[in-house]
């Protein structure tokens, strides 16, 4: 049993990553961008909804753990609550910890994956557009996704950080050998 905390910035492929998770290895995914989506499309506004959203994220991790079921938390990692959270719920439920980081760094690409994807209300629209909740003026994405870069929290040893330039294929068998370890 392991709890895998997934991290990276928007679009970077952590939902894809931990999807292949799901199919290989049964494990559950705990969405945030689906769990933030459902907060705000009840009515909370933009700050209470990203509070709601981890809250909600850590209470599903913690009982689908207590029903024996590998857990994914697949969201950014840019706060330390998030990265602390998730250690000790794999702690208190005796699960191997796991962490994996998509990297991606061609801010080209990573503007193409943005608009192909399927849009949740959370979502980044493109590396330029924020989601629909802070409006349609262009912002500076560049900035943003370096500033995410670099507010990424990463657990001291033992993590997987994945260069998702890469082809596919090669990436998931790392993450089946990291996950059988």
């Amino acid at each position: 049993m392991f709890l895998l905390q997934m991290s990276g910035v928007p679009g970077s492929g952590k939902s894809t990553v931990a999807a292949h998770v799901v199919d290989t290895f049964g494990a559950v995914a705990v969405d945030y961008d689906v769990i933030k989506t459902a907060v705000l499309d009840a009515g909370f506004d933009l700050a209470a909804s990203a509070t709601a959203a981890y809250e909600t994220m850590y209470a599903l991790a913690r009982q689908m753990l207590g029903q024996g079921h590998p857990v994914i938390m697949d969201s950014p990692c840019f706060w330390p609550r998030i990265l602390n959270e998730g250690m000790e719920i794999a702690r208190a439920h005796d699960a191997r910890y796991r962490y994996i980081e998509c990297q991606i760094h061609d801010l080209k690409l990573l503007d193409e994956r943005l608009g192909r994807r399927p849009r949740l209300r959370s979502h980044r629209r493109g590396v330029d557009i924020p989601p629909v909740d802070l409006g349609d003026e262009p912002v500076d994405g560049e900035a943003f996704f370096r500033g995410s870069t670099d507010r990424v929290q990463r657990p001291s040893d033992n993590y997987l950080q994945l260069d998702m330039h890469r082809p596919l294929s090669e990436l998931l068998a790392e993450v089946d050998v990291y996950l059988k370890a």
